[in-house]
């Protein structure tokens, strides 16, 4: 079988947590037989392959062009939408950055207290809110368009026929799997700081709301990611203590060695599928905080500790409980739990879709 496996044309310009899923399971599915291609592009030529897989439905625009050029060529289409629902993101998060603006701390904590009244509601009215319902519309239709849909998550999987509302289309899950390297980071017992590998600076992973968190905690922390929102860029480190740290980029191999030797990795992010950085850190022996939002308690489990994005008190006392926490040990719950989501998995599965979606396209 030949999968022609196709990213956003950015990719090379804006690597991100989607890229990482493609060049994964491109990988994966070449070590279990399939003759796995991966292209970035608007305009991706399917001519001799027996499957196209598309990543990603972010810019509906550019997935239209995407599907179109593949249609051209008349392959099945199995769909990696990696999609969660952004309006309540979309609602409150520019409510939380506008508290996190106010002249003083005590000025922000005014604002908190007016943005947890409006979120009780989930405040959602208004041209935003509209704008938002019309761009899920327009990414329903191009789901609809797959012969298979393939979800990294049974959380995943709901959403699309609960927010989506494309019940009705097959679904395989292809849970993330997590790279053997990560298990094999040297573990140094002498463990320290707080570390976020975001890969971006951007108010969806919500960097501002954990600098603002701990801003007050005596405690080394490392942000490590590229930005091009300098305005929220400004915001972190407004709230930055004297031991915060920002890396714009670090190569893998020394990334995997700080998540070996941080005590925490701290990703309140509003929503992840869980967060490629989160499990790596995890498999490195981190403790971990990440978001309510996304898919992370189906990967995570009771191991980790949780927090609401939107409320940076709950940030706050996450992360203080993650830092109490004793020194992970090798082989312990949560490493045991992880060693189970590996990117062989992710490419049976992924191949069972291709079966799946070819059969359907034949039938």
């Amino acid at each position: 079988m030949r999968a022609l496996l196709v990213v956003r044309p950015d990719a090379a310009a804006h690597p991100g947590g989607d890229i990482v899923h493609a060049e994964r399971t491109a990988r994966a599915l070449n070590d279990i037989g399939i003759k796995a291609t991966l292209v970035a592009g608007d305009a991706p030529d399917a001519a001799g392959y027996d499957v196209a897989h598309l990543f990603g439905i972010f810019e509906p625009a550019t997935t239209r062009r995407q599907i179109e050029a593949l249609r051209r060529r008349a392959v099945p289409l199995v769909l990696s939408p990696i999609w969660l629902d952004l309006r309540p993101f979309m609602a409150v998060a520019p409510l939380l950055d506008r508290a996190l603006s106010a002249r003083d701390a005590a000025g922000v904590e005014r604002r908190l207290q007016g943005l947890e009244r409006r979120t009780r509601a989930l405040y959602w009215r208004g041209s935003a809110a509209r704008a938002a319902d019309r761009r899920i519309e327009v990414q329903r239709a191009l789901v609809a368009e797959a012969q298979v849909v393939l979800p990294a998550s049974y959380i995943e999987a709901h959403l699309y026929g609960s927010g989506l509302r494309v019940a009705a289309l097959p679904v395989v899950v292809a849970h993330l799997g997590v790279d053997k390297e990560a298990f094999a980071a040297e573990k140094g017992s002498a463990r320290s700081g707080v570390l976020c590998a975001a890969a971006r600076i951007e108010p969806k992973k919500n960097q501002a709301a954990l600098l603002y968190a701990l801003r007050d905690i005596d405690v080394d922390v490392t942000l490590v990611g590229r930005t091009d929102d300098a305005p929220y860029l400004a915001l972190c480190r407004r709230w930055a203590g004297p031991r915060t740290h920002f890396v714009e980029h670090m190569p893998h191999a020394e990334l995997r060695r700080w998540m070996s030797r941080a005590a925490v990795h701290a990703h309140p992010s509003w929503l992840e599928s869980p967060g490629l950085a989160s499990l790596e850190a995890a498999g490195a022996g981190a403790n971990i905080v990440v978001g309510n939002r996304g898919s992370e308690r189906e990967y995570f489990g009771p191991e980790v500790e949780y927090s609401d994005p939107a409320d940076p008190h709950s940030i706050r006392a996450a992360v203080v409980r993650a830092l109490q926490r004793p020194a992970r040990a090798r082989g312990d719950a949560l490493e045991r739990r992880l060693r189970e989501f590996t990117w062989r998995r992710s490419a049976e599965a992924t191949r069972s879709a291709y079966e799946l979606a070819i059969a359907r396209a034949a039938g």
